[in-house]
């Protein structure tokens, strides 16, 4: 399996936005009318306090059309979970090919160990964050690499076995299993053992007439979880969704009254 590592893409460019405003401004203070753009720059010096309520009003705007975009940008978690809410639960004898869930144990065939607690494991979610602190002096933690490994694995249900090739799999609400913190940096990991009952969503191939289970092609999804933790997902996800879809109809009507 790869490896990941951060790139805060996001955070450079509103401070690359940052940087160039400020440069800008700079220089306008000491070059004026020969700097280009300079009528608006004027316009903007003469109203301030008319600018300045309108930024008042199109900040949280903004800042709500910047966390909409986060929370509905795809990734192969949502993916997964949109799938899961939809797909039924096949057996693995009659598993049919295409996109599929399953459920069952998970069994072992060639243990890795894990980094942090050196555990044996059929895979793992790792990561490594810097260890800082606010002007509280509360911790606080950035990513600097992130990393998953899973060697091939086999599922078990009452109706039969099926392998799976864990190439780009995502190991999805699932909590960490070991944490360790030195030298300035914060170890997690993330196991999946021998035994675990665990569902996963992935597409069902053959071959040499054998069924296996990989990734999904089309969908770009496969992805495992805790039994449980699904069945606590799905009972409180459409709450969520509706505590989410509440709180955005009640901002927009807050804008809109700033605005009138």
């Amino acid at each position: 399996m790869g490896i990941k590592k951060e790139r805060p893409y996001i955070a450079y460019i509103i401070l690359g936005i940052i940087a160039v405003c400020f440069i800008y401004f700079i220089l306008w203070v000491i070059f004026k009318d020969k700097m280009p753009l300079h009528e608006y720059a004027y316009e903007i010096a003469n109203n301030y306090d008319s600018y300045a309520e309108k930024a008042i009003i199109l900040i949280p705007l903004l800042f709500f059309i910047f966390i909409f975009i986060i929370v509905m940008k795809p990734n192969a978690a949502k993916r997964f979970l949109r799938l899961q809410s939809s797909l039924p639960t096949s057996k693995i004898h009659s598993v049919a090919k295409g996109v599929v869930e399953i459920e069952g144990s998970l069994i072992m065939k060639n243990p890795l160990s894990s980094p942090v607690k050196n555990e044996e494991c059929i895979g793992y979610y790792y990561t490594i964050e810097n260890i800082g602190r606010d002007s509280d002096g509360k911790e606080t933690y950035s990513t600097i690499h992130r990393e998953t490994q899973c060697n091939i694995f086999q599922m078990k249900d009452d109706t039969g076995i099926i392998e799976v090739e864990p190439e780009g799999i995502e190991l999805v609400l699932l909590g960490e299993t070991n944490i360790s913190s030195h030298g300035g940096k914060r170890y997690k990991e993330t196991l999946i053992k021998d035994g675990q009952k665990m569902l996963l969503v992935g597409y069902a191939d053959s071959k040499n007439g054998t069924p296996f289970i990989r990734k999904d092609d089309y969908y770009k999804v496969l992805g495992i979880t805790s039994s449980s933790g699904i069945s606590v997902w799905n009972k409180y996800q459409p709450l969520l969704r509706s505590f989410m879809f509440t709180c955005s109809i009640i901002l927009l009507i807050i804008i809109y009254i700033l605005i009138q």
